[in-house]
């Protein structure tokens, strides 16, 4: 199911405190069922020393474990950029506030969180979205699967466009991330200055040539969230 997601993306710091942060989110899906207004996304985006990769992706598959028991929980999980592996990032979902302060109150969120923000290199950058936004920033996230024997080659693929796309005017970030919890689940992370800058870039020959045949390759259809920042 494609689906499309409006929202304001706002940045802040956090040093060793919750990655939910207060914030509101309008999700519209392509399909008969409206989702409810009050659901939260949040993103919290950090770096991690080299050496401790390994650990603090391990933690962060424990938290998810635990995460995706919790109420109100509608997506939850760990990805690991590609083109630089010390950046990670905690994708999340919650079909309301209520939902997301049990969560951070939970054993599991105040006995590892804490330590993913200790272990962070810098401070843990948080995105939250509300439905509301005005301004001509967006940001927009393709998540897709692909066959387990299709990973190395659609890798590939997506890091050739990273690359390429990363050179475009008005790109504000261009990244290929896969989900720790599950290799097959790959996230195109994109922020623009403005429309025209992505229209371009939709048309650019690197687009035309490697989005088809990522699409081509996903399991099912390619979920695509825009938000408005």
């Amino acid at each position: 199911m494609k689906k499309v997601i409006y929202g304001l993306a706002t940045m802040s710091l956090l040093g060793m405190t919750s990655c939910a942060q207060k914030a509101a989110q309008q999700q519209e899906e392509a399909a008969p069922a409206a989702a409810s207004n009050n659901e939260i996304r949040i993103n919290c985006l950090f770096k991690v020393a080299p050496e401790d990769i390994d650990k603090i992706v391990k933690l962060g598959q424990e938290l998810v474990a635990a995460s995706r028991k919790d109420a109100g929980v509608i997506d939850y999980d760990i990805y690991q950029s590609q083109m630089d592996p010390t950046q990670l990032m905690i994708f999340e979902t919650w079909k309301d506030q209520a939902s997301l302060d049990v969560h951070s109150n939970a054993a599991h969120f105040t006995r590892i969180v804490p330590q993913l923000a200790e272990a962070a290199v810098g401070e843990m950058a948080i995105q939250t979205f509300t439905a509301d936004g005005e301004g001509d920033g967006i940001r927009i996230n393709y998540l897709f699967k692909v066959a387990p024997d299709n990973l190395v080659k659609i890798l590939g693929l997506s890091k050739e466009l990273v690359e390429i796309s990363r050179r475009d005017a008005g790109v504000i970030d261009y990244d290929i991330y896969q989900s720790q919890t599950d290799k097959t689940q790959l996230m195109i992370f994109e922020t623009w200055k403005d429309q025209p800058s992505l229209d371009v870039h939709s048309n650019a020959a690197h687009f035309t040539r490697i989005v088809p045949q990522l699409a081509e390759a996903a399991v099912g259809e390619m979920a695509i969230q825009t938000f408005k920042k």
